[in-house]
C-alpha cells in the first residue's frame, strides 16, 4: 500500500487537475499483489500543455520529459511522478520507440497501447476507484501475462516486449498466457532489432529477477522464458552451444548447459554473470582442442566478446572476465600457503565473489559433496590475513610517501618501492612501521 504522505501528495495533484487523474501501470499491479510501489505513472485525458498551466504558481514542478510521447515528471516533496497523456502509439519495424502518437481522450485506446493487461488497470485517485478496461485485474489475480490485443500486434511493434515478458513473468512470478507463448516464440527473431543496451538492461533485470519482491527462483524463471521462448540463440548464442556437451560423470551430473544454469541458480546476484559464464568456452575448447582444458583461459576471452557487444561498462567485464579467468584457481588444492597469500593480496578486491563462485560451481556439479575445499582454503586465508592485517595495498601500509621523500629516494622509485615492499608485507615480520622503514632504508638503492 502507499505510504499516507505519499497519498496526501497525490490526492493534492489530482485535485489541481479538471479531470481525472489515474495511477496507471506497475503502481496498481503492484498494489494489487501487495507488492513494493518503485516508481509511480500517472495518466489523465490532458494534454502536456494544459497540465502545465493548471500547475503553474503551485508547489509542483514540472520538466517536459517528451514532446513528441506527451510525458512530463512532476515533483513535489521528494516524491517524483512520470505523466503522460492519454495517447495512441504507431511504430514502425526495429524501433522501440513509438514512431508516433497522437493524444485521445479515450482511456480504453490508451490501454491499448500498452503491453500486457496486468499493466492496464487505472485508479482514479480522488474517486478511489479502479478503471480496468481489458480485465487486467482478473489477470492479475490469476498471476498470468496477456497482451493488451492480438499478441502478434504487440510484439510485432516493439521487440523489447519479448525480453520484458521473460522479466516481468520472473520477477512477478507470473506464468505467460498460451495465446501470448506461442505469439512471443513465434516472434524471437524481432529481438535482432533492438540496440544490445536495452537488451542488456532487461537481462540484468531477470539476472536479479528474485530480489525485485522477493520472489524466490526468478532468476532462474526468467532464464528458462528466454530459453523457452528461443530468445538465447539471439542474445546469448554462446551459452546456446553448452547445451549437449557432456561432461565426466564422476564429476558432473550435467552437460556443460545445464552446469552454468545450475551455477546462475546458485550464485548470489552480484556474480551470476560470471557463473553463467564460467565455462562458457568449453565447447570452443572442445572444438578446437579435443578437450576442455583452458577453457578459464578462453573463457575470459568469449565472456569478454559477449559483455563487449552487450554494452556492458568496462568496469562490469573486467570483474567478471577475471572471475571467470580465475575459477579454477588452486583447484587441486596444491597451492604453497606463500604463494595462496600473494594470491589473495592481489586479488583482494574481487577475493570474496571468486570463492562465492568456485562454491557456486561445486555446488552445481550435482555430484560433489560437502564444502569445496579449494574456496575454503582461499577463505582461510584471506581471513587470516584481515586478521593479522596484511596489507592488501599500498594505502594500507604503515608508511607513507613522505617518509620515502625523507629518506631521499627519488620519486621515479617510490611507486616500485612501495609496490615491492607491499608484496612483500605479505610476510608478517614486515607489519610494522618500524619494519617497513627499516625495509624501504635497505632496499632504497637497489634497481
Amino acid at each position: 500500500m502507499l505510504k499516507e504522505e505519499l497519498k496526501a501528495v497525490l490526492e493534492e495533484l489530482a485535485s489541481l487537475f479538471d479531470k481525472p487523474l489515474y495511477m496507471v501501470g506497475g503502481a496498481v499491479r503492484n498494489i494489487l499483489l501487495n507488492y513494493a510501489v518503485d516508481d509511480i505513472d500517472l495518466a489523465a485525458a490532458l494534454p502536456p500543455d494544459k497540465v502545465i498551466a493548471a500547475l503553474r504558481s503551485t508547489p509542483f514542478k514540472v520538466k517536459v520529459n517528451s514532446k513528441k510521447l506527451f510525458t512530463l515528471a512532476i515533483i513535489k516533496d521528494g516524491f517524483r511522478f512520470e505523466y503522460t497523456s492519454f495517447r495512441t502509439d504507431s511504430y514502425k519495424k526495429g524501433f522501440h520507440r513509438p514512431h508516433k502518437s497522437e493524444f485521445t481522450e479515450d482511456l480504453t485506446q490508451d490501454a491499448l497501447r500498452r503491453d500486457f493487461t496486468a499493466n492496464a488497470v487505472y485508479y482514479d485517485i480522488l474517486e478511489k476507484k479502479l478503471i480496468d478496461p481489458l480485465n487486467g485485474a482478473e489477470d492479475i489475480k490469476k498471476r498470468i501475462l496477456k497482451t493488451v490485443t492480438s499478441p502478434q500486434e504487440v510484439f510485432g511493434q516493439d521487440g523489447l516486449r519479448l525480453m520484458r515478458l521473460a522479466r516481468q513473468a520472473a520477477e512477478l512470478g507470473f506464468e505467460v498466457e498460451e495465446r501470448t507463448f506461442n505469439a512471443a516464440e513465434d516472434n524471437a527473431f524481432l529481438i535482432q532489432d533492438i540496440a544490445p543496451e536495452r537488451i542488456r538492461d532487461e537481462f540484468n533485470k531477470i539476472v536479479s529477477a528474485d530480489c525485485r519482491y522477493g520472489n524466490e527462483g526468478g532468476h532462474v524463471k526468467g532464464l528458462r522464458y528466454l530459453e523457452k521462448l528461443g530468445l538465447l540463440p539471439f542474445i546469448l548464442p554462446e551459452l546456446v552451444k553448452c547445451k549437449g556437451i557432456k561432461q565426466r560423470r564422476d564429476y558432473h551430473k550435467y552437460d556443460v548447459y545445464g552446469h552454468v544454469t545450475k551455477a546462475y541458480e546458485l550464485a548470489p546476484p552480484h556474480i551470476r554473470l560470471a557463473a553463467l559464464f564460467h565455462d562458457i568456452a568449453k565447447p570452443l575448447c572442445i572444438r578446437e582442442d579435443g578437450s576442455m582444458k583452458g577453457h578459464d583461459i578462453k573463457g575470459q576471452e568469449v565472456a569478454r566478446q559477449i559483455m563487449g557487444r552487450l554494452r556492458y561498462s568496462n568496469d562490469e567485464i573486467n570483474k567478471t572476465v577475471r572471475l571467470v579467468k580465475l575459477h579454477m584457481y588452486d583447484l587441486k588444492c596444491d597451492k604453497e600457503s606463500g604463494e595462496l597469500k600473494s594470491f589473495v593480496q592481489e586479488n583482494h578486491d574481487i577475493i570474496q565473489d571468486l570463492i562465492a563462485l568456485k562454491r557456486a560451481d561445486y555446488a552445481a556439479s550435482g555430484n560433489l559433496k560437502g564444502d569445496c575445499l579449494c574456496a575454503a582454503r582461499l577463505e582461510k586465508i584471506y581471513q587470516e590475513m584481515v586478521d593479522k592485517k596484511i596489507p592488501f595495498t599500498v594505502k594500507d601500509l604503515k608508511v607513507r610517501g613522505g617518509d620515502l621523500i625523507e629518506m631521499g629516494i627519488p620519486e621515479a622509485k617510490r611507486g616500485r618501492l612501495l609496490e615491492k615492499l607491499l608484496k612483500a608485507a605479505i610476510n608478517e615480520d614486515l607489519l610494522s612501521r618500524a619494519a617497513q622503514l627499516e625495509y624501504l632504508e635497505k632496499n632504497k638503492n637497489k634497481d
